[in-house]
């Protein structure tokens, strides 16, 4: 009885929260404004349970495979990958029967097989599990051959040209490159100014940020690419995605750290559709998704925290569809999103609100939820 009161009570200082900065905001948030914005962004779907008919418990990762036309998701709360149909509606889910008892990140190649990024369990260390596309398992790839691979975990995994493999991990400098059999071929690390925290000598003084001197590794922990090969790599330290050609040739970055429209606060998502021109980027702290070209210029970006469509609650992770729907991992609404994302810049009313935060909500017609 406790835990409701308090969750009613904080849920209620929340909206209260948020009313008051509408009301402070004045004319940069015009009702006219909210009006456009809310037409926007459509709701397809919303995934909700798995196959048993069992609630979804923190999905913290999804992929689409575009092949089969089929949406994976990590269902972290329950330890087991659920897979949806090009329908939305879930058919089967992978658990410990087939190996899967730690997952973290998918991805499918173009022969249908499944790569499985699991962490440490009990007697098993930290790989990279292969099934074949009757999900049966074919390989578990072990990490050795590198500084600290004791430690490594995997959390995301993408397959580049010719089959190459490319693992972020867990508070990882860069990222592995394994060739198509799993072995360790080399690192792919950015270099950048990254903040640090440094203690001062003084007694009393407060510990303050500071720029490290010259350029230092980054930690990455979202690798895709796409149909050209490109091989983009997000980081939440720097808040900034780098961008490498097949070749692993260092070709620009972009992002900027901060808590204002337009930039990027924690990002743990990204998801790259080069058909439409697109680069979706998901800010957790924000609990909003920032819409950039394929060039790193930023358009537009939408969400904010809530419950109903289109809102999020701790967001982690992104990929787009055959459609060019976005579909987003909403970890503490313990679903998965399917949006409708305009390919054109929306446009909005107040003239005053040259970079609005865009919160959507469905359209009239009713998303499904499975």
């Amino acid at each position: 009885m406790k835990r409701i009161l308090r969750y009613h009570m904080f849920r209620w200082f929340c909206m209260s929260g948020i009313l008051l900065f509408m009301l402070l905001a004045g004319p940069v948030v015009s009702l006219d404004t909210v009006s456009a914005m809310t037409s926007e962004i459509k709701a397809v779907a919303m995934l909700t349970a798995d196959d048993q008919g069992a609630s979804l418990a923190c999905p913290s990762g999804v992929f689409f495979d575009k092949t089969a036309k089929e949406v994976y998701v990590i269902n972290s709360g329950r330890s087991r990958i659920v897979i949806y149909g090009p329908d939305f509606f879930p058919r089967i889910s992978l658990g410990a029967g087939r190996g899967v008892d730690a997952p973290y990140g998918v991805h499918v190649n173009e022969d249908g097989l499944l790569y499985i990024c699991q962490g440490r369990r009990q007697d098993k260390p930290a790989r990279l599990t292969i099934l074949n596309a009757a999900f049966f398992p074919v390989k578990e790839i072990e990490f050795t051959g590198f500084e600290g691979a004791d430690r490594f975990i995997p959390r995301r995994v993408a397959i580049g040209h010719c089959g190459k493999i490319y693992v972020a991990g867990i508070n990882s400098r860069g990222i592995l490159v394994l060739d198509k059999e799993g072995n360790f071929l080399g690192r792919l690390t950015p270099l950048d100014t990254v903040w640090s925290t440094e203690e001062e000598t003084n007694p009393g003084s407060e510990t303050v940020p500071k720029p490290r001197q010259g350029k230092s590794p980054v930690l990455i922990l979202e690798v895709c690419t796409d149909s050209s090969g490109r091989i983009y790599l997000l980081s939440e330290e720097t808040s900034k995605v780098y961008i490498y050609d097949r070749e692993k040739n260092f070709l620009f970055s972009f992002g900027k750290k901060g808590g204002s429209s337009g930039k990027l606060s924690r990002p743990r998502g990204l998801a790259v559709d080069d058909e439409r021109d697109r680069i979706y980027i998901v800010d957790y702290m924000r609990q909003t998704i920032l819409v950039y070209d394929l060039t790193g210029r930023y358009l537009f970006e939408f969400g904010g925290q809530g419950w109903g469509p289109g809102w999020f609650n701790f967001p982690t992770s992104a990929a787009t569809d055959s459609c060019g729907n976005l579909i987003v991992a909403d970890f503490f609404n313990n679903r998965v999103q399917v949006l409708e994302v305009p390919i054109t810049i929306p446009e909005f009313t107040d003239a005053g609100a040259d970079e609005p935060n865009f919160p959507a909500v469905p359209s009239s017609k009713k998303s499904r939820s499975r």
